[in-house]
């Protein structure tokens, strides 16, 4: 899934709030089509993630570069981010104590399980991996800092389910306006989430993520900012199947209990 089009939702803030600047949003969010699966981008690339008129991408990115935040990478007008960008990333991780103490619990899991742990928060309409542990699944290890669509991750569903009705309410509008074709199905999925995580206490996607990886997710909700985060266990589904998934799910419900005193 490629970053969420500005055009209508920007409007639509800028119409609600007149202390928002929308140059600096439409600058942040060519800042937040790069990432660990999109290292290089093109100013083309650029123009269909984000929406934008050509012009205004070309504006923002000649910005930036003077900024030293985007750098020239290459043929194609092909842009990277600058190393001003990886200290801001640093200074977002050096004070949230989360990921800190949530990973040496995450490898024990992995250790004694084999299984693929993540911490993730929502940024927009994709999930941003904040901690990371690699179990045996080979596929979709992505490490620290990398991102997934909010319509199919896991620890997106866990956080859906954990919302208050106005955060939902919020995120299914924005999913909408970026999914319209699959808008009903993403909708079901989601609400689906929801009933299991209320009867539960945790979420389950079978085969959504890779046909042959199974994943059990929950929410964990910030007492001090009401942040929501998402920890989930990836397996191969022949090994893990939803039955025993479910006793992974206890294990999760039980860390994430531990793991609330720690969330930011």
């Amino acid at each position: 899934m490629t970053a969420t089009p500005l055009n209508e939702v920007v409007n639509e803030v800028e119409e609600k709030d007149r202390q928002y600047v929308t140059a600096l949003a439409r600058g942040l969010q060519i800042l937040r089509c790069f990432s660990h699966d999109r290292p290089e981008l093109t100013p083309q690339q650029l123009v269909r993630m984000t929406g934008l008129p050509q012009p205004t991408v070309w504006r923002l990115c000649h910005t930036l570069v003077k900024e030293g935040f985007i750098v020239c990478a290459g043929e194609n007008n092909r842009m990277a981010l600058g190393l001003p960008a990886l200290a801001l990333g640093y200074a977002a991780q050096a004070r949230h104590a989360l990921p800190r103490t949530a990973l040496p619990y995450m490898q024990e899991l992995t250790d004694r399980h084999r299984l693929g742990l993540s911490l993730a928060v929502r940024d927009g309409l994709e999930m941003l991996y904040i901690q990371r542990t690699h179990g045996d699944f080979i596929y979709m290890n992505d490490p620290v800092g990398a991102r997934r669509p909010f319509a199919t991750a896991p620890t997106a569903w866990a956080c859906f389910a954990a919302y208050d009705a106005a955060e939902r309410a919020q995120v299914l509008q924005l999913l909408a306006a970026a999914n319209r074709e699959a808008q009903r199905e993403i909708s079901r999925q989601l609400e689906h989430a929801a009933s299991e995580y209320a009867a539960t206490g945790f979420i389950t996607s079978i085969g959504v993520m890779h046909e042959h990886m199974n994943v059990v997710a929950v929410p964990i909700r910030s007492p001090h900012s009401g942040t929501v985060y998402g920890l989930s266990a990836a397996g191969l589904a022949t090994d893990w199947p939803r039955e025993r998934l479910l006793e992974i799910g206890q294990e999760l419900l039980h860390l994430a209990r531990q793991l609330t005193v720690a969330a930011d």
